[in-house]
């Protein structure tokens, strides 16, 4: 297996967890009566799936440098614009990186920083997922520039996870505002 075909596994790994993320915040957001097994809690498995996605992501990102096939250096995972593969993508993709490090640091001081403050800073995901969908239904995991294959099984689940993503999100802002407004 090459360097790069298991850093898009390992990103695959970090839309999976950020899916599972959004739908375990979505559960304690909607307060629900869902009993976990062995005195799990969904605040700690909020912040498990949370700090899974942030590891993966990292992971991914080290990865690609260290396949010479990538032809991506170090500094062009700060500012991919001048890539020699998918630039735009790849900047998406750092852009949703930049705003997923937000939350996951604005998260892990969330002890030291007002609740307005977080709450805002935490609210980011939300607006972290729009460049994050473009870059990983867009991006080609060989780096060989090809049109996107909305039939490949990789693109597949990304979609879902995305689809699970845009949904909740839609569901919190959209459709609980135009209840709570009617009301």
């Amino acid at each position: 297996m090459e360097t790069i075909e298991l850093s898009g596994i390992i990103g695959l790994i970090g839309i999976a967890c950020l899916a599972a993320n959004f739908i375990v915040g979505f559960i304690i957001w909607k307060n629900l009566l869902i009993k976990l097994p062995y005195n799990l809690t969904f605040l700690g498995l909020h912040k498990f799936t949370g700090y899974s996605a942030a590891i993966a992501i990292v992971v991914h990102i080290i990865l690609i440098p260290l396949d010479p096939k990538s032809k991506f250096s170090w500094s062009d995972l700060l500012l991919p614009l001048w890539t020699e593969h998918q630039p735009y993508a790849n900047t998406f993709g750092a852009l949703a990186l930049y705003l997923i490090a937000v939350v996951v640091i604005s998260s892990y001081f969330k002890n030291k920083i007002k609740l307005p403050l977080w709450r805002m800073l935490h609210f980011t995901s939300y607006f972290a997922a729009v460049p994050l969908i473009i870059h990983s239904v867009w991006t080609d995991p060989k780096l060989e520039d090809r049109a996107i294959d909305w039939f490949d099984a990789e693109k597949l689940f990304v979609l879902l996870c995305c689809l699970v993503i845009i949904g909740l999100t839609f569901y919190r802002f959209l459709i609980i505002k135009k209840r709570s407004a009617s009301n």
